[in-house]
């Protein structure tokens, strides 16, 4: 067991008073008890009843997270009852919104679609499969997805377009208030911003992920798990592929831009810019292997997906450029090209349909 893992078990009695009333043990006192890294506190363990649990506390604002839990507990209710026995996702043993305790089976030895990226074995086949697990999740049933008021709103955010209210404007670093003030004072990107969202709006609803990225696939022995359903709620497919597409494509320019890691110097802009261009091509034949999958599972009619796809694949990198700037003293100018990227696909999404590799399916 890590360091101070059992003291941190002990100060959050909720997680234990949940395990033991729902007959699942104690993790306190057990050896193999791992805390996990994330924005949540994270456990993964045997109880002393023999039960391997994957333990998830939620963080926040209790009535968001009260929220979360129950947009959870209505996927993994929707995917038991539901007639889609090939969409896998982790089974939910137990859960407390007003604790904001979530309990799943752990999915033991299983690596991320990121861990994948990162090491070089995400191949196009790989690729395929995610998408078509996306395509899985979006053939579920919508009629039992209810909307959840106490939800916290999805970014982009018109409101915070217009300005940052105080709270969150006192809790900003100073290289989030110039990311902020970038994109408030770009009417340009502004405009197309809320014409994404009104386009988003008005597209069919599917039962979508909503905070959809390549950590959130797990992958066993090539069988691929959906994880991670506290924003589960109907909405617009283009959303989750967006986000996909958007995060295949942030790594492989994080990793083009390395390519130059033992330089003497930092690139100039023109040789970044031929960094950040290889770095889209190499990435274009896994996004169209994903594509490829979705629509092989999920045929669709939809003839503006694809526009709203690399649109919000644009948002994912002007997204990076925020969740970066939390934990950093300025911009810098690695970060800010790549959201130039971004804003050019928000402004002109129908361009980067083929420069994305979102293409027909097999075409």
């Amino acid at each position: 067991m890590t360091d101070g893992t059992t003291d941190f078990l002990h100060e959050h009695s909720e997680v234990q008073n949940l395990l033991t009333r729902t007959g699942f043990g104690s993790l306190v006192g057990q050896a193999n008890v791992r805390k996990l890294p994330g924005r949540n506190h994270n456990w993964m363990g045997t109880t002393d009843t023999g039960e391997r649990v994957f333990v998830k506390k939620l963080e926040g604002p209790a009535e968001a997270s009260a929220a979360r839990i129950r947009q959870c507990v209505a996927f993994d209710r929707i995917l038991r009852s539901g007639p889609s026995a090939e969409l896998l996702s982790p089974r939910l043993l137990a859960a407390d919104a007003e604790a904001s305790v979530l309990v799943f089976a752990c999915v033991d030895e299983a690596r991320t679609a990121a861990q994948a990226v990162r090491e070089d074995w995400l191949t196009s086949d790989l690729a395929y499969a995610l998408g078509r697990t996306v395509g899985l999740l979006h053939s579920l049933p919508t009629d039992e997805i209810a909307h959840d008021e106490g939800a916290s709103p999805l970014l982009p955010s018109e409101e915070l377009l217009e300005a940052l209210p105080l709270a969150l404007f006192e809790a900003s670093s100073a290289a989030e208030l110039q990311a902020w003030s970038l994109l408030q004072n770009d009417a340009a990107l502004g405009d197309a911003l809320r014409r994404l969202l009104d386009r988003e709006r008005l597209a069919d609803r599917v039962a979508a992920h909503c905070d959809l990225r390549l950590d959130q696939f797990l992958i066993v022995d090539g069988a691929v798990h959906l994880t991670d359903f506290e924003e589960f709620q109907a909405g617009d497919a283009a959303r989750d592929l967006g986000g996909v597409v958007g995060d295949l494509l942030h790594r492989a320019l994080l990793d083009a831009a390395a390519s130059d890691g033992a330089a003497p110097e930092p690139p100039s802009h023109a040789r970044m810019l031929a960094q950040l261009t290889d770095g889209i091509g190499s990435v274009r034949p896994r996004i169209t292997a994903f594509w490829n999958g979705y629509r092989d599972t999920r045929p669709i009619s939809d003839s503006r997906l694809a526009e709203r796809v690399a649109a919000f694949a644009g948002w994912h990198l002007l997204d990076r450029l925020l969740a970066g700037a939390r934990t950093a003293p300025r911009l810098a100018a690695l970060p800010r090209a790549m959201a130039g990227i971004g804003r050019k696909a928000l402004l002109t999404p129908g361009a980067f349909i083929p420069t994305l590799g979102l293409t027909e399916a097999h075409g």
